[in-house]
């Protein structure tokens, strides 16, 4: 069977998807995948869902929805239906997923997506899920529910939970986890505070859709979250706390994001006279910290140290970041670049300058691992646990605290590296991807008694994770 799809049910027959043909599924019992032996016996079958096709490793929400999948690969058949809305699927990164799932892909038709965000201006519903209610989507979700009994449906954001409000039929009963990753109407809300219907056209349309969004969604999402789940996850406490706050009931849980250590080894060599930004740079959220650092908090550091560089690195920089990264004296633009590995090896600091944004910083924790010392806000901090202000990190709020932060580790190349070291044993302690799948699994048998033993012989354990090795997958980017 072929394994990307894009207008088929998944079936026992051969599919060709344009770019794979006649590519077995690898999921015979006894067999060998991914370089270790299989189980015998029946395999659970899962349907994930993604509003996002998880590849290239661009971002938390793919790099996260990505290892999730390939973790459980090892003991599941996979069905991945996902929409294409960064047009990312090609015949280069297509594989990566089928090696691991089924995969179906729908392209995401971003004109229709408009007209449904026209339409949901008037009701109550938050803007954002119309934004993502594909109707094809939809109809292939409906069809997998009707062709297969699953074991377990699992929901990756709640941008995907509509599709199975009601699955019915042979699924009536089957399991539902949700992975919400983060309580939505936190964003919102800092949006809201960013954003002032007193500036700038752009700046009045993302006030008045976050204003609404912030408002809609303190109702919705625990409404959303009920709906039939028996976990529903979250990347920190904080987000955890506001869902449990607005309903107390709702069987909740920690599933945190992970660093692949053996990717991202400590470095504790000779740095350049440099500080560093990095992200995916289409973001508003991730514009919105670049903006700041190069007009607000970059030239008052080079006023005092004038031979610092800023260099900004990312993919998807639009016209206006790119003319003010080119006018800034000092700053560089390193865009759409396969490893940030070097660039976090040369640097001497990450100034992360968070406003807005929920959830964890995939970027933290991977500048964290490699060694990176930080200065970031209590935004930016308030994701992972553990985090501490003068021990893994320099925590400041207002442009000229983070300036004096950043000028006082310039300056202490001791201090530097004692905050890198604190940083990266909390990566060690609590943030591998081990550590996550360990919580996973035991999601999983909450979730569906029995879950492991389906395969003939239970596994107590997650399978040892080994980190892919393709240039593809080292660019890993945090939102």
């Amino acid at each position: 069977m072929s394994r990307a799809t894009h207008n088929s049910d998944f079936s026992a027959n051969s599919h060709s998807n344009g770019h794979v043909n006649g590519h077995s599924n690898g999921h015979t019992n006894g067999h060998a995948r991914n370089g270790r032996q299989e189980p015998q016996g029946r395999r659970p079958r899962v349907l994930f869902l993604s509003y996002r096709f998880p590849f290239p490793l661009i971002g938390g929400d793919r790099i996260k929805a990505y290892y999730l999948v390939r973790h459980l690969s090892s003991v599941a058949e996979v069905d991945l239906i996902a929409l294409d809305e960064a047009r990312s699927a090609t015949p280069e990164t297509i594989p990566e997923l089928e090696a691991l799932a089924n995969v179906h892909l729908l392209p995401f038709d971003k004109r229709r997506a408009t007209v449904r965000v026209a339409k949901a201006l008037v009701g109550n519903r938050p803007i954002e899920f119309a934004y993502y209610d594909d109707a094809a989507m939809q109809a292939a979700v409906d069809q997998a529910l009707a062709t297969h009994k699953y074991d377990l449906i699992i929901c990756f954001f709640l941008r995907t939970a509509k599709f199975v409000r009601h699955p019915g039929g042979l699924n009536a009963n089957t399991p539902k986890l949700l992975v919400a990753e983060d309580a939505r109407v936190i964003l919102e809300e800092r949006a809201t505070e960013r954003f002032s219907f007193f500036r700038g056209p752009g700046d009045q349309m993302q006030y008045l859709v976050r204003k609404i969004d912030a408002s809609r969604l303190r109702e919705y999402e625990p409404r959303a979250m009920a709906e039939g789940f028996e976990r529903v996850t979250f990347v920190s406490k904080v987000d955890e706390r506001r869902i449990l706050a607005a309903n107390s009931k709702l069987p909740t849980a920690i599933l945190t994001n992970g660093v692949a250590l053996d990717e991202f080894e400590f470095y504790a060599g000779e740095r350049e006279d440099k500080i560093i930004f990095f992200g995916y740079l289409g973001t508003y959220h991730n514009i919105q910290m670049a903006t700041r650092l190069l007009k607000r908090i970059y030239p008052k550091i080079r006023e005092v140290s004038p031979r610092t560089k800023l260099v900004m690195v990312g993919k998807s920089p639009n016209k206006q970041l790119c003319k003010l990264i080119e006018h800034t004296p000092g700053a560089e633009l390193h865009a759409d670049v396969k490893d940030i590995r070097p660039y976090l090896h040369s640097a001497k600091i990450l100034v992360h300058a968070q406003t807005v944004g929920a959830g964890i910083q995939n970027k933290l924790l991977e500048a964290m691992a490699l060694g990176t010392p930080i200065v970031t806000t209590p935004v930016g901090a308030s994701g992972i646990e553990g985090l501490e202000d003068n021990v893994h990190a320099l925590i400041r709020t207002s442009d000229q605290a983070i300036i004096e932060a950043t000028l006082s580790l310039l300056k202490n190349d001791d201090k530097a590296l004692r905050l890198a070291r604190n940083a990266r044993q909390l990566v060690e302690d609590r943030y591998t991807w081990d550590r996550v799948f360990r919580s996973f699994n035991a999601i999983l048998r909450e979730c569906v008694p029995g879950f492991f033993d389906y395969a003939g012989e239970p596994l107590t354990e997650p399978a040892p994770f080994e980190s892919p090795h393709t240039e593809s997958v080292r660019w890993q980017v945090g939102t």
